[in-house]
């Protein structure tokens, strides 16, 4: 029995040196050190159309026992934007015993160009449609980086108002993209009373869009943007039939855009009919830097 006890110990003591040999061994042995990772240059000047092989050029990558590791390195994350058309890209790379390396530089866009929202339908409406009215109606919106944000667009009505009846009310319509980019554009809903007999014989101008965008210093022709007219829900292009003899030249423009200040403009058409009744369309113009 004692003998037995004997070679237990013995075991165990054994068994705690040959622990402790291991983890001395481990210390020494084991690769703590990570790879090394460089770039040609602290910017990179690329397309909106850039893929992976084009935005690692000029990263490399070294480890002390594996070598080059150049082919390894990958796009651990792409920032917002720091500014108009530049963000931060950060690589990473990881060596056989998964120690990492990270490097970050700028990356500035040749193409780039904010997200945009457009507006295919006047923002007007009936009073009962609305129970169910979807503001963003009628809105879409594309980018250069994404492709189709349709669904990311918000749009309801300013703080503090709400819809009481018949009247001009304000609201906003925003959408950014994955870098971080907002496009918001202030607009104006209108609420007319389908009940008025004014209305039923009122004729609006109908636009192609009903948002257009341009830059500083970049003036629009308003009447191209005039297609016809719109009566109780139904558009009617210029030269239709049921137009009778109404064209553009029937329509007045009041643009007050000031194409050298950035900022959001409203340009106004107005149509009165035979009947001496008259309706109002507005295109929202958004002039940029």
């Amino acid at each position: 029995m004692r003998k037995v006890r004997l070679a237990v110990v013995v075991l165990f003591v054994l068994s705690l040196i040959g622990l402790g040999g291991y983890i001395v061994f481990d210390k020494i042995t084991r690769d703590t050190t990570p790879p090394v990772m460089s770039c040609d240059s602290e910017s990179i000047t690329v397309s909106v159309e850039a893929d992976e092989k084009e935005l690692l050029k000029g990263v490399s990558a070294r480890d002390n026992k594996d070598g080059d590791l150049t082919d390894s390195v990958r796009i651990a994350s792409m920032s917002r934007f720091t500014e108009n058309g530049k963000r931060t890209i950060r690589y990473v790379v990881f060596d056989s015993s998964n120690n990492a390396a990270e490097i970050s530089r700028e990356v500035q866009y040749t193409d780039y160009t904010p997200p945009q929202i457009q507006l295919s339908k006047a923002l007007r409406y009936k009073e009962e449609d609305l129970k169910e009215l979807d503001m963003g109606a009628g809105m879409t919106a594309t980018d250069c980086l994404d492709g189709d944000i349709t669904n990311k667009i918000r749009a309801g009505l300013n703080d503090d108002v709400y819809i009481d009846g018949p009247g001009t009310y304000a609201l906003t319509a925003q959408v950014s993209n994955s870098a971080g980019d907002t496009c918001v554009v202030p607009l104006e809903l209108t609420v007319v009373d389908s009940e008025n007999r004014d209305e039923g014989l009122r004729y609006y101008p109908m636009l192609s869009q009903y948002i257009v965008y341009t830059k500083k210093g970049q003036k629009i022709d308003p009447a191209s943007y005039l297609q016809g007219l719109e009566h109780n829900g139904t558009g009617y292009f210029f030269g239709d039939r049921g137009l009778s003899d109404a064209d553009a030249g029937d329509v007045s423009v009041n643009d007050q855009t000031d194409y050298n200040t950035p900022g959001t403009y409203t340009v106004e058409y107005t149509y009165t009919s035979k009947d001496g009744i008259t309706g109002t369309t507005k295109l929202t113009v958004v002039v940029e830097e």
